[in-house]
């Protein structure tokens, strides 16, 4: 039985391990957050401390929204203990980047990112090094985003939000463009439906590994013809490339991002088309749509922003949830009110009241 328990223990911290990026030996996975060794190896007023982690509370709490490609200034105001909590909604297999640049020394700025319906205590924290956290998402829907600098930071930093794809594009120089078939489209009139997405290339074109990972098999049969199938890692996903016009690699080679696997044609089900790649994803729970993971998409360009000279907002303003007019309104102030501009992309800025109601205002709105 004690050998039993140990296998079994064994097998659970290797799957533990797995990520989109493959197998890999366990790191830190019985540690505590950043955050937990922050505030462990805190000494100063225990007053500062309760403070910080309320403020981190209510930013997990709050209603306010972005969209992928958010940038601006961060700059916490008269307040040096703050936090900025943001919604917003990914897809499986986006890869989520937060980058933050600050002048030198650099501060401690703790980043939480967990899934809205799980809270804040499935989160562990990272700090942010290099200016920047990267986040494979592992699930479709809303997420929480928190970043909050250490106690008695007092400086300004730029800050953006954005995804990128999480796997190399599998058709040499093409793009999103040729992407012209996508997943769940109706196949065999409505008998099943599109388990991937199809990339249209001239044939002949080179077909390449959209990440590191070795090949399981290759070969010549059913729907996707000439097809070779490469796993990500020891148990990671597994990704299918269908209706090639020839082979250029054998089961059980290591292959890196961009090396070529086969070319394109129109083998299979695909006889007589147009050539292209038909690309898919297989994890545990069945296929994934494909083109999160691929989709190129442009950095955003940062957005740098001056605080508003005034430090109040006009009376009747409308608190909006994000960033522009087409965010709900979470509240209306009744009189001019005094307020903490935390950050802002100079068209917009998000504040906080004394008595800690949040929200995004128009710049035309301070006086």
């Amino acid at each position: 039985m004690f050998r039993f328990k140990n296998i079994f223990l064994i097998v659970l911290i290797a799957a533990v391990a797995v990520s989109c990026d493959g197998f890999k030996m366990p790191k830190n996975i019985f540690d505590p957050s950043e955050r937990a060794k922050y505030e462990r190896r805190f000494t100063g007023p225990d007053s500062l401390m309760t403070r910080w982690k309320t403020e981190f509370s209510a930013a997990a709490q709050n209603q306010l929204q972005i969209t992928d490609g958010y940038s601006g200034s961060v700059f916490g105001g008269s307040n040096n203990l703050y936090a900025l909590g943001y919604s917003v909604g990914l897809k499986k297999g986006d890869l989520l980047v937060i980058e933050a640049t600050v002048t030198a020394p650099e501060p401690k700025i703790f980043i939480d990112i967990f899934e809205a319906g799980r809270g804040a205590e499935s989160s562990k924290t990272e700090l942010l090094r290099n200016g920047s956290v990267t986040r494979f998402t592992e699930n479709s829907g809303i997420h929480k985003i928190i970043i909050q600098p250490e106690i008695g930071y007092q400086g300004t930093f730029s800050l953006k939000i954005y995804t990128q794809p999480s796997l190399g594009f599998p058709v040499a120089g093409k793009a999103n463009r040729d992407v012209q078939s996508f997943w769940g489209a109706s196949r065999d009139g409505g008998g099943r439906s599109h388990e991937g997405v199809d990339i249209f290339a001239p044939r002949g074109t080179p077909v390449v590994a959209a990440t590191d990972g070795y090949i399981t098999r290759t070969g010549n049969s059913g729907l996707g013809g000439k097809q070779v199938w490469q796993r990500d890692g020891l148990l990671g996903s597994s990704l299918y490339y269908a209706h090639l016009d020839s082979i250029m690699v054998q089961g059980g080679a290591q292959v890196k991002t961009g090396d070529t696997l086969g070319l394109v044609g129109s083998t299979g089900n695909a006889k007589g088309g147009a050539p292209h790649l038909h690309f898919g994803i297989y994890s545990v729970g069945g296929a994934v749509d494909p083109y999160p993971y691929l989709r190129k998409r442009l950095k955003p360009v940062y957005k740098k922003a001056a605080v508003p000279a005034g430090k109040a907002v006009k009376a009747g303003s409308n608190l909006r949830a994000g960033p522009g007019t087409q965010f709900e309104i979470i509240a209306t102030l009744d009189e001019k009110t005094a307020v903490n501009v935390l950050a802002g992309d100079g068209a917009w800025y998000h504040i906080k009241t004394v008595s800690g109601t949040e929200g995004f205002v128009s710049s035309s709105l301070f006086q």
